[in-house]
């Protein structure tokens, strides 16, 4: 195999593992973080030459402290994390000066599993050593880029040593740095998994301003919550405006050109303020940054789905399906699967003692998490359901037992068709934006694919999944009988 394919399999293998693990720990699913220590190990005693690097949680005690790998020959302490802030930069300086540890090692390398932030305050860093150790941040925060920088200028023979730890890893080996003669063969097999993340795609450029100062509702005041403050304005001089953009330190932040001096957010901003930015380059600023984006981002998709029936109910975290008209008793949308398929999205149940009165709603709902992995960001889907009384559609007082039951009733098969059924009914609202006729702002936001692996292990799905308990079938739930099951 020629250089540059060992590097760009590589290099590709590293990216994939960096989603893998961003995904899982926005899943708080920590168990790839402990496994991933030996595979740094690995790879960073074949591409630094570390050949003594060993893994303390193994061979001292587990969880040591501040530090996962160290190299006593070479002296270098490595402490491997999935959290790239700067909090966790200091913390791990701090610990390892705390217990001492800089008298055993004379470098100390913070490994994220991830992906580290764009930059980080070395004069905050040099306050955490306190002159005790030599921590530059631009050489000591590493992540797989910083590796796949070091392969990109090893031998030959190094490179596909390093590979072969990679390999190993990814068929269910050990990752120790060894040849792969050195591993038994994998005596599992693979299959393809399919992760609740979809692609989301939306503009290149965001627009920041500064919002006037000389707005009454405003002028010499703090607010708690300045996006509804815009909120209020914004109807007080009935400008009909979209509703995606987010309201940070005096500033709005928005997809939408500020600079249109017609526009609906106009005459609340110092035009001459308006800076567009790459998205990228806002939210790579730092942690605070990314947090704003991703609230814009669920503003964005709030916006996208209201216009398709589908509401945001805040105290409970879900977006829900509502009737398409107000005295609707049933909502079926159309998807495409292995075939054609309607789903009821929506069903209203009458009292049957007085038709006229309504008794309960069934809902079909859906979580909804932005995480961002390598270069790309997800939408993480989590199906749910919403039970409401009332015309201004409520949370029922039945909805935690009434959910509860019904997700008793529900297998994996039943969650994966949920799941598909969002993918494919998400897809198709980007055409039915596209072609539009109706009068409002266009959608800031598309979806892609759903992410799936082909290197998950085999799952028996008999010998791990619990036995159906009878006695839950006997069980009383206030909608029993009123809903068909999905």
């Amino acid at each position: 195999m020629k250089h540059l394919d060992l590097l760009n399999e590589f290099n590709t293998s590293l990216a994939q593992l960096a989603v893998e693990i961003e995904t899982s720990s926005a899943m708080q699913l920590y168990d790839i973080n402990k496994v991933s220590e030996n595979l740094v190990l690995g790879l960073m005693r074949e591409l630094f030459g570390w050949n003594q690097l060993r893994n303390l949680n193994m061979d001292e005690k587990t969880n040591f402290p501040g530090i996962d790998l160290a190299d006593d020959n070479a002296r270098v302490a490595i402490q491997v994390t999935s959290t790239s802030g700067l909090d966790k930069i200091k913390n791990s300086i701090e610990t390892f000066r705390s217990y001492r540890l800089n008298e055993r090692y004379d470098r100390l390398i913070v490994y994220v599993l991830t992906r580290k932030q764009g930059s980080y305050s070395q004069a905050a860093l040099n306050r955490a050593t306190e002159g005790a150790i030599d921590f530059i941040a631009d050489r000591d925060v590493m992540d797989y880029r910083d590796l796949a920088s070091r392969a990109a200028n090893a031998n030959p023979r190094q490179l596909l040593a390093v590979l072969e730890v990679l390999r190993s890893y990814q068929r269910g080996g050990v990752s120790s740095g060894l040849a792969e003669a050195d591993f038994d063969p994998p005596t599992s097999v693979f299959e393809k998994v399919n992760l609740n993340l979809l692609e989301v795609y939306f503009p290149s450029t965001i627009y920041v301003a500064d919002l006037r100062a000389d707005d009454g509702k405003r002028q010499g005041k703090r607010h708690r919550n300045e996006r509804k403050v815009v909120r209020e304005i914004l109807t007080s001089l009935n400008l009909r405006a979209p509703s995606d953009y987010e309201v940070n330190a005096n500033r709005l932040i928005t997809f939408h050109a500020l600079d249109d001096e017609h526009g609906p957010f106009a005459k609340l901003i110092e035009c001459g303020t308006v800076t567009p930015l790459g998205s990228r380059e806002f939210y790579g600023i730092d942690d605070d940054h990314e947090r704003i984006f991703k609230s814009l981002l669920r503003f964005s998709l709030q916006q996208k789905l209201f216009k398709h029936g589908v509401h945001w109910k805040h105290e409970d975290g879900l977006f829900v399906f509502m009737p398409l008209k107000d005295n609707d008793l049933l909502r079926e949308e159309t998807w495409v699967g292995q075939k054609t398929s309607t789903r009821r999205v929506f069903e209203r149940k009458l009292n049957k003692n007085d038709p006229n009165k309504l008794f309960v709603c069934k809902h079909f709902a859906f979580g909804a998490d932005f995480v961002r992995a390598d270069d790309g960001w997800y939408i993480a889907l989590t199906p749910d359901w919403f039970f409401s009384y009332g015309d201004d559609f409520r949370r029922s007082a039945y909805a935690d037992e009434s959910i509860s039951w019904l997700k008793r009733k529900e297998v994996n098969r039943t969650v994966s068709d949920h799941f598909r059924f969002l993918t494919s009914w998400l897809g198709a609202l980007d055409q039915d934006d596209l072609f539009s006729v109706t009068a409002g702002p266009a959608s800031t936001m598309t979806f892609g694919n759903a992410v799936s692996f082909a290197n998950h292990p085999a799952l028996d799905d008999d010998a791990w999944l619990p036995l159906r308990d009878l006695v839950e079938d006997e069980d009383t739930s206030p909608i029993k009988g009123l809903f068909d099951t999905p």
